[in-house]
């Protein structure tokens, strides 16, 4: 028998706590080598794109497989979110499907707990302003994976939709207690802060590296696919620490992938991948001043961890079908 969960039953039973904490132990046991995770596979429309993200936690003994779209003139046009998703949870033993879920709102939590989670190993511990760039469902969970890790006091917002910025001050002040300022530009969220989120479906870079101020940390989110980017290359050489999530991945995205064609930064200018700090294996941020940098591309092992725990939490509490 399989378990079907939707995205009701799913929301019922994980929150941003738990979702870090299952996002950094995944980290973890890649640091450790205890994953099996083949880069994710792309089809490419003329809208969007499809995703196939399998992975492999061995300690966990869990396996899966996410299917994802990500189609951005969904919401408008469609009234349909822009990112859809379904993770099958296998049983490596069996191999038979354990469950089959929604994973729209796992990919929104866990995408937020990986930012969560690079900002705790390199961000200023005593780290107060942040400001995000791009409002939309990323916009939001990535606020709730930085309250999760840092005591900040005041978070500066920027979209370049003018709506969006005063939505995003109402409903989030509601859901955390920060002090959240709609800003009138990107340059306005950089100022002063000791964290910057870019979380956005740019196609043309927007954050630059003389927006950056010594010893802020940058968490960039949005750029997923080789046609979008969110940082200008003087972003990446500007860093003292460049981190990713995949190194097999972070050199197809936009981000990486521009300036390593133009020949201004290398493969081996990446310092580490994240889940080898958070492994003890190399050191996240060793100085107030350096600047730091996170480049999140995605991993299936978020998903299949998150999954996981849904599944066990699903089962506990008697929630969801058999099929």
């Amino acid at each position: 028998m399989t378990l079907y969960l939707t995205q009701d039953e799913v929301r019922s039973v994980l929150d941003m706590k738990s979702t870090l904490e299952a996002v950094e132990s995944g980290f973890r046991e890649m640091g450790l080598g205890n994953i099996e995770m083949p880069a994710r596979v792309y089809l490419h429309f003329d809208k969007g794109v499809l995703i196939a993200m399998p992975a492999y936690i061995k300690p966990l003994n869990a396996a899966g497989l996410k299917v994802v779209t990500v189609h951005p003139e969904n919401p408008a046009k469609h009234n349909l979110p822009a990112v859809i998703a379904r993770i099958i949870l296998n049983d490596p033993d069996k191999g038979e499907p354990l469950a089959i879920m929604d994973g729209t709102y796992i990919t929104a939590l866990r995408t937020g707990a990986a930012g969560g989670v690079g900002i705790k190993y390199l961000s200023r511990k005593d780290s107060k302003t942040a400001g995000i760039i791009g409002l939309g469902v990323q916009g939001r969970s990535q606020l709730l994976g930085l309250m999760e890790v840092r005591d900040v006091e005041e978070v500066k917002v920027f979209d370049v939709i003018p709506a969006a910025k005063k939505k995003y001050v109402e409903e989030m002040s509601k859901e955390v207690s920060v002090d959240i300022k709609a800003v009138d530009s990107v340059a306005d969220a950089a100022r002063n802060s000791d964290i910057v989120i870019t979380c956005t479906p740019s196609t043309k870079p927007f954050l630059k590296g003389e927006m950056l101020e010594a010893g802020v940390h940058v968490s960039a989110i949005g750029a997923d696919v080789s046609a979008k980017r969110e940082l200008n290359t003087s972003v990446l050489t500007r860093a003292d620490k460049l981190v990713v999530d995949f190194k097999a991945q972070a050199f197809v995205v936009g981000d990486f992938a521009v300036p390593l064609k133009e020949g201004t930064v290398k493969e081996e200018d990446v310092y580490a991948e994240l889940g080898e700090i958070v492994a003890g294996k190399k050191k996240g941020r060793t100085s107030d001043d350096e600047i730091t940098l996170f480049k999140a591309t995605g991993l299936a092992i978020q998903d299949v961890g998150t999954a996981y725990k849904v599944y066990q939490l699903a089962q506990e509490r008697g929630i969801g079908i058999e099929i």
